[in-house]
C-alpha cells in the first residue's frame, strides 16, 4: 500500500497537463485572458484550487468552439484529467470520453493531443484495476511521444509509467523512467512536475531498499513544498517520510508522523485522506503491538476505502487479518486474507502478496492445518526468492540509473571506496593468503568502470554524428545527410527514386518585412507540414536556406507528382497565424524521377530545373521534368 496516493490525487486529480498557476480568484480576471494564456496557466504546473480550476475549464467551455479542433480538442485532453480517479463513475466517464476522441478521424491531425488523450485514459485504466491494458497503453503513448518528440509528453509518460512500476515493484524500468522525466522536467523549468516527478523518485528509491537516500530527498521537498504554499503535497511527503523511517525499525518517529498527516487531512475534512493514513497508522502500531489501537484506526479507514481501491483496501485486509491471528482468530483472519489477495492480484503488487503468503501460512498454522501452511509458505519463499532474484538482476541496472544524476558525487565515492577496497586487500594480504580472491574481486570492479565509459563515450560519438547530420534550426536531414542518402538510394536497382525540390516562394520579402526570427519560425513550420505528408521511408532534408528536397524511394514520377501538389496546396491553405497575424505561405516544388541520368547530381539537377520553371510559371505550383519520350513515358 506504501503508495503516495493523497499528493498524488491532489495535483494528479488535476491532471498530468492540468495543475496551474492560481493568477486570480474572479471570473473578471479570467475574461481578461486570452483562451492561449488560460491554457498555458493549466499546464504550467502549479497546484490550482478546484473551485478556481472549475471557473478556468468552464470559461474555455463558453469561448472554444467545436470549429475550433485544436483547442476543443485541447479542451477536452484537459476535461478528461480532470476526472476523480477515487470515484468509481467518473473513472469509467474519463475512459468513454477518451475512447470518444481517440476514434474521431479528426484528431489524428493533432498528434500531441491525441497522445495525450491516450495517455489520460491509460492513467484512469490504472485506476480502474485494469494495469496490464495500462502498461500495454503507456508503452505506447511512450514510442508515440519519442516519434513526436514532444519532450513534456515523453516527461509525462515515462513519469506515470514509471510511478506504476515502482508499486509493482519493477524497480529497475521504475528509476530508467523516473529519473529520465526528471531530467526532461528540469530542462524544461517545470518545478512543479519536476518535484511530483522527483516524490516519486524518492519513493522507488525507498521501496528498492534505500530508505536513507529517499528520506534525504523527503526533507527537501517537504521544505520545497511549505515554501511554495502547497501544504497538501507537503502532507503527502510527510506520510512518504514516515513509510521509510518504518523500514528503518524507527516506528515511534513513524507514528509521529503519520498522526501528523492524519490530523492535517481531519482539519481538512478530508475523509477519504484521513482514511488511508489511518491504514497506514494501523499497520505501524500492529508492529509495536498495540493492537487495540490498531484496530479502532482499522475501523476508521473501513468507512471510506473500498474494494475498488485496490492500493489501500489490500493492506487493510492485510492488518485486519494479522490482528485477527494476533488475538487468535486464525479462521476470520484467512477470511479478511481471501479479500487482500484478490486486491493485490488485481494491482500485481507482488511485495504486498509476499507478504500476505506469510501471514497466510501462519494463520494456516495456528489451525494446524500443516499441509496449507506448507502450500502458503512454499509460496511466499517461491515469490520472495524472485523478488531477491529480481532485486539483484536491477543492481546493474539501478547504478546506470542513478550515474547520470548523481555522477560527480558518485565518482567521489567511487574514489573513496576503491581506496577503501586497496587498503581491505593489503590488509587481507598481511592477514590471509585470500589475495587471489581478492584481486579478482578488484579486476571486476576497474572492468565495469572502464566499460561504463567506454559505453558512454560510444553514446556521445553517435549523438554527435547525429548533430553532424542534422539541420540545427529545422531538426531535419542536412544537406550532406540528405545528399549521401539520396547517393545511395540512387545506386539501388532498378531505377525507382524520385525527387521533390521545393522552397518558399519570395522569402526574402519575410525576412525583410518580418524579421528573421519570424522566417525562421516559417522554415520550421515548413519542415513539419513537409515531413508530416510523407510516408516513413520517405527522407525531407533542408538543403539550402529555404530550399528543401524530398527524396521518395520506390515511386513514379506521377506518384510524385500528386505528392509535390498536396503540398503545394496544403502549405498554401495551412493557417500560419501563430507565426504571425495575417502571415501565409506559399512554395514552388520541381519533380524529376530517375530515368537514363548517370548520376544521383543529374536526377537532382532536372529537379532544380523544374523548381526554376516553377518559379517561371507564377509560383505556388509544382512542375515535373523528364528526359523520355512521351511513348517512353507511357511506358514507364
Amino acid at each position: 500500500m506504501k503508495k503516495r496516493w493523497l499528493n498524488r490525487v491532489y495535483f494528479l486529480l488535476m491532471n498530468l497537463s492540468l495543475c496551474s498557476v492560481l493568477f486570480s480568484t474572479s471570473l473578471f480576471a479570467i475574461e481578461q485572458t486570452s483562451v492561449d494564456e488560460i491554457f498555458t496557466e493549466i499546464e504550467s504546473g502549479m497546484a490550482i484550487k478546484p473551485a478556481e480550476l472549475t471557473r478556468k475549464l468552464e470559461y474555455l467551455k463558453t469561448h472554444i468552439s467545436p470549429d475550433d479542433f485544436p483547442h476543443y480538442l485541447r479542451l477536452q485532453s484537459a476535461l478528461c484529467w480532470n476526472h476523480d480517479p477515487t470515484d468509481e463513475k467518473q473513472r469509467a466517464e474519463a475512459v468513454k470520453l477518451a475512447d470518444k476522441h481517440l476514434a474521431s478521424d479528426k484528431i489524428s491531425h493533432f498528434p500531441e493531443i491525441f497522445t495525450d488523450i491516450k495517455l489520460c485514459r491509460a492513467w484512469f485504466y490504472q485506476h480502474q484495476g485494469r494495469v496490464v491494458l495500462a502498461l500495454e497503453e503507456y508503452n505506447q503513448v511512450v514510442g508515440d511521444a519519442y516519434q513526436l518528440e514532444s519532450t513534456k509528453l515523453i516527461a509525462d509518460a515515462r513519469s506515470v509509467r514509471g510511478a506504476m512500476y515502482s508499486f509493482q515493484g519493477n524497480f529497475a524500468q521504475a528509476l530508467e523512467d523516473l529519473i529520465t522525466a526528471q531530467h526532461l522536467y528540469d530542462s524544461l523549468k517545470l518545478e512543479y512536475w519536476s518535484l511530483y516527478n522527483l516524490t516519486e523518485l524518492a519513493t522507488s528509491y525507498r521501496r528498492f531498499g534505500d530508505p536513507q537516500t529517499a528520506l534525504k530527498y523527503y526533507q527537501q521537498l517537504e521544505t520545497k513544498f511549505i515554501e511554495l504554499g502547497d501544504m497538501n503535497s507537503a502532507t503527502g511527503v510527510l506520510s512518504e517520510m514516515a513509510i521509510a523511517l518504518e523500514e528503518l525499525g524507527e516506528y515511534e518517529r513513524a507514528l509521529e508522523k503519520y498522526l501528523k498527516a492524519h490530523k492535517y487531512w481531519t482539519e481538512q475534512g478530508s475523509e477519504r485522506g484521513s482514511s488511508t493514513i489511518a491504514v497506514n497508522i494501523s499497520g505501524t502500531l500492529l508492529k509495536l503491538n498495540r493492537i487495540d489501537e490498531a484496530k479502532a484506526y482499522l475501523t476508521e479507514a473501513g468507512h471510506s476505502v473500498k474494494p475498488n481501491d485496490e492500493a489501500f483496501y489490500s493492506f487493510m485486509k492485510l492488518f485486519e487479518a494479522q490482528v485477527h491471528l494476533m488475538q487468535a482468530d486464525p479462521v476470520q483472519a484467512l477470511i479478511e486474507l481471501d479479500d487482500a489477495k484478490a486486491a493485490f492480484s488485481r494491482v500485481k503488487n507482488t511485495r504486498g502478496m509476499a507478504q500476505l503468503l506469510l501471514l497466510e501460512s501462519q494463520s494456516h498454522s495456528a489451525q494446524q492445518d500443516w499441509k496449507q501452511a506448507f502450500s502458503s509458505l512454499e509460496q511466499y519463499l517461491v515469490l520472495h526468492n524472485e523478488l531477491d532474484a529480481k532485486l539483484q538482476s536491477n543492481r546493474t541496472t539501478e547504478m546506470r540509473t542513478r550515474f547520470n544524476t548523481k555522477r560527480i558525487e558518485t565518482e567521489n565515492e567511487r574514489l573513496v571506496e576503491y581506496q577503501r577496497i586497496k587498503e581491505h586487500e593489503l590488509k587481507i594480504v598481511k592477514q590471509n593468503k585470500q589475495l587471489e580472491y581478492a584481486v579478482l574481486i578488484l579486476a571486476f570492479i576497474i572492468i565495469f568502470i572502464i566499460s561504463f565509459f567506454a559505453f558512454k563515450q560510444a553514446q556521445k560519438s553517435k549523438l554527435l554524428e547525429v548533430l553532424a547530420m542534422t539541420d540545427h534550426l529545422t531538426q531535419l536531414p542536412n544537406r550532406r545527410h540528405t545528399y549521401a542518402t539520396g547517393e545511395k538510394l540512387f545506386s539501388v536497382k532498378p531505377p525507382s527514386l524520385a525527387l521533390i525540390l521545393f522552397d518558399a516562394d519570395n522569402f526574402k520579402s519575410v525576412n525583410d518585412n518580418y524579421g528573421h526570427d519570424i522566417g525562421d519560425k516559417a522554415l520550421i513550420e515548413l519542415a513539419k507540414i513537409s515531413s508530416s505528408h510523407m510516408r516513413k521511408a520517405d527522407l525531407v532534408g533542408r538543403v539550402g536556406g529555404e530550399e528543401f528536397l524530398i527524396i521518395l524511394p520506390e515511386t513514379t514520377l506521377y506518384q510524385a507528382t500528386e505528392i509535390a501538389q498536396r503540398l503545394v496546396n496544403s502549405i498554401a491553405k495551412s493557417d500560419l497565424g501563430d507565426i504571425a497575424a495575417n502571415f501565409g505561405m506559399t512554395i514552388s516544388a520541381g519533380i524529376a524521377a530517375q530515368e537514363k541520368d548517370k548520376s544521383f547530381s543529374e536526377l537532382l539537377q532536372r529537379a532544380d530545373s523544374a523548381l526554376y520553371q516553377a518559379k517561371s510559371e507564377g509560383r505556388n505550383c509544382a512542375v515535373s521534368n523528364t528526359s523520355l519520350s512521351d511513348a517512353e513515358t507511357d511506358k514507364a
